[in-house]
């Protein structure tokens, strides 16, 4: 079993004070296509046709983690096609990767402190292994804002507010603009004794494909 309490007690807690640093001297990064949420309505009609015709994309952010009496905060790098595939690394604020979990073809991988682990599901997987529950098999989902299911709730203008699955409540507090889409700008992910608040900062390396009309 991953000694978890341990890797957080030499982790992360130079990775929270590095990211405290890191965002103090530097600001946010952002790429020149990233604007504010648009308020017209047109803009948001067919948004989840648009998004789901991305084919991939890179984002970057940092997450805010409280689960049961631990609370942590690490940055993120996500690079994904669709929930069957996409890898999501977990970095201190120097850079030093603390947790890597790769989905390919719906089998999981999960790399941490040079052990390598593997499973049929991310999310068991994690888990188990780091002993903190996060929605990894809708992910993909959740971090580019598609409704995975029809509990999902949209406002009058078609923007998604909230979406639910297995134990897992998300709510879209804020979006960015990029070029024709909305991607989301900050989730806050709420399961059983777990608190997330997801901030993407930085999108980039994005292909779409959309279908012939």
């Amino acid at each position: 079993m991953f000694n978890w309490s341990l890797a957080k007690s030499k982790l992360l807690l130079p990775l929270t004070l590095g990211c405290a640093l890191c965002l103090g001297l530097n600001g946010c990064q952002s790429t020149s296509d990233l604007g504010a949420m648009s308020t017209q309505e047109s803009f948001w009609q067919n948004m989840q046709s648009r998004v789901k015709a991305i084919k991939s994309i890179t984002l970057t952010g940092r997450v805010k983690v409280a689960y049961k009496h631990d609370r942590f905060t690490t940055n993120f790098l996500y690079q994904g096609q669709d929930s069957n595939n996409y890898q999501l690394r977990l970095l201190s604020g120097v850079g030093k990767e603390l947790a890597r979990i790769k989905v390919k073809d719906s089998k999981a991988s999960l790399f941490s402190s040079g052990h390598l682990y593997e499973a049929d599901n991310a999310q068991e997987l994690f888990a188990q292994y780091m002993d903190i529950p996060l929605p990894l098999n809708e992910f993909h989902n959740l971090i580019l804002g598609i409704a995975p299911n029809d509990m999902s709730v949209f406002n009058d203008f078609g923007i998604l507010l909230q979406s639910q699955v297995d134990n897992y409540v998300a709510n879209y507090r804020d979006y960015h603009t990029y070029q024709n889409v909305a991607l989301p700008k900050e989730i806050e992910v709420l399961g059983p004794q777990l608190e997330l608040l997801i901030t993407t900062r930085e999108i980039r390396d994005v292909e779409f494909n959309y279908p012939n009309n």
